[in-house]
């Protein structure tokens, strides 16, 4: 199992430089199948020559791999290399949203199945399959497959339905992933943990395809089984991965009430929407108290309309009061401002104004995306310039612009110098209220590389030994 790695080495995005989290998706498979011998790659992680190297010497019988909209082409990169490396004898399967909302972009003769929507049962039925020689027309009955025939065309299996509770499955094969698990991080967070305890999101936002990915439903994990998965993890950070975390205040208030009664001693930080926070600022600070020490929301913008444009559901008014919340709290904030293609000079300057006024901590300033698979792209899709997926990253326009085309980029560039005064605001609110999350994020930055380099040195040396006569 393959996570890929950005389309071009040292690409710099928002994933590598302010977010790096755990292949979840992939562990979360693996812990589906364990009795078959099964591997993790992060190709993030890895030299380009490592996939062709693990596949000729695992020989594995199936090689999967999961993409995100930008991750597109370097997923179908990996299925190629499986069969080039290992023939046509070797069964390829993609996953993830991109091929669920776009399945077409996985038309190819590499990819022998797309799963679509949520994996896990569909993934441990085909291992199944696959372990005891099925043939592709039996393959047919397991649901959630859209599976290619020697005709080249893909037969559509019946659809897998999202009913399991969350708190029935196992948790992720994370030793599957120890190597790697000392460099994921979120700004100056880690080594990071990373956890999902819910699925979905109840807000139709036209930007984002969440809701329609998981069919309107929101499933939450109970907070005794985010408890036991919270103490599992050895590291001292852990990232709530999910897409609203702050949502169901009963489930936030269990959480709290689980965390408090087993003295569970975490940083932890999640995403979650503006106007939650605006109207709890009592949970919130209940939440600080447990080890919350991060939120990161999407404040998307200073102007009324384009919120109600976007479907956002929420107000200028609650992101200002959710700030201040934040700040208070000494809470880290992470917001996410979108600039859109109508923009003006003087729009710019508004927002960046905005942002400063907000105090957010770590503003992350995005290009207005009609993301494949959500409404706006279905509405603008005539106006794209371009549908090569690599663009599709918040950091490029692939709709034309009011302002000439260099001089938008010119003004988009200048988002971090132009927010200063805000991140200053922002960062010292948190590190005057809460030093010792600095200081243990220090210390994980100096010593876990270190401990890190002693552990495989150690590891090394015992190989050897074990390989003395």
């Amino acid at each position: 199992m393959v996570q890929p790695s950005p389309f071009e080495p040292g690409r710099v995005g928002l994933e590598n430089t302010i977010w790096f989290c755990e292949p979840v998706a992939l562990t979360s498979l693996a812990a589906m199948v364990k009795d078959h011998d099964v591997r993790i790659l992060d190709m993030r992680l890895e030299p380009e020559v490592t996939l062709n190297r693990v596949l000729a010497e695992f020989e594995p019988d199936l090689v999967g791999t999961t993409s995100m909209t930008t991750d597109c082409y370097q997923a179908k990169a990996i299925l190629q290399t499986a069969k080039d490396t290992l023939g046509a004898g070797c069964f390829t399967i993609v996953g993830g949203h991109h091929p669920t909302l776009m399945p077409e972009d996985f038309d190819d003769p590499c990819v022998d199945a797309r799963c679509i929507g949520e994996g896990e049962d569909t993934f441990r039925e085909l291992v199944e399959a696959l372990a005891r020689g099925a043939t592709r027309a039996e393959l047919q009955n397991i649901s959630g497959l859209h599976l290619r025939t020697e005709a080249g065309e893909y037969v559509v299996t019946p659809k897998r339905t999202q009913y399991r509770s969350l708190d029935d499955f196992p948790p992720p094969a994370r030793d599957l992933i120890a190597t790697y698990r000392p460099h994921y991080f979120f700004a100056i967070a880690g080594p990071m943990a990373s956890i999902v305890t819910s699925r979905g999101c109840s807000f139709d936002c036209n930007f984002c395809a969440i809701w329609e990915f998981y069919e309107r439903k929101t499933r939450f994990m109970s907070a005794k089984i985010v408890a036991d998965r919270m103490e599992a993890v050895s590291e001292k950070f852990v990232f709530l991965l999910d897409d609203n975390f702050l949502t169901n205040r009963r489930r936030l208030e269990e959480l709290c009430d689980e965390i408090e009664r087993r003295g569970i001693k975490k940083w932890f930080g999640t995403q979650g929407r503006t106007d939650f926070i605006a109207d709890n600022p009592d949970l919130m600070k209940r939440l600080r108290d447990a080890g919350l020490v991060m939120v990161l929301s999407g404040y998307e913008s200073n102007d009324e309309v384009a919120l109600e444009a976007l479907l956002k559901r929420g107000t200028v008014e609650k992101n200002r009061r959710a700030a201040a919340i934040l700040r208070d709290l000494g809470i880290f904030s992470t917001g996410i401002f979108m600039v859109r293609q109508d923009f003006t000079e003087s729009d710019f300057d508004t927002l960046y104004a905005h942002i400063n006024e907000l105090g957010v901590a770590l503003p992350l300033v995005a290009i207005l995306t009609p993301l494949p698979g959500t409404q706006l792209y279905r509405k603008r899709r005539h106006e794209l310039l371009t549908e090569d997926r690599r663009l599709f990253d918040l950091l490029h326009s692939v709709l034309p612009t009011r302002l000439p085309r260099r001089r938008f980029y010119e003004r988009f560039a200048e988002a971090n110098q132009a927010t200063w005064e805000g991140r200053k605001k922002g960062n010292l609110a948190v590190l005057k209220k809460r030093p010792r999350f600095f200081a243990d994020a220090i210390l994980g930055i100096v010593f876990e590389p270190i401990k890190e380099h002693l552990l495989r040195k150690r590891q090394t040396a015992h190989q050897r030994r074990s390989q003395v006569p």
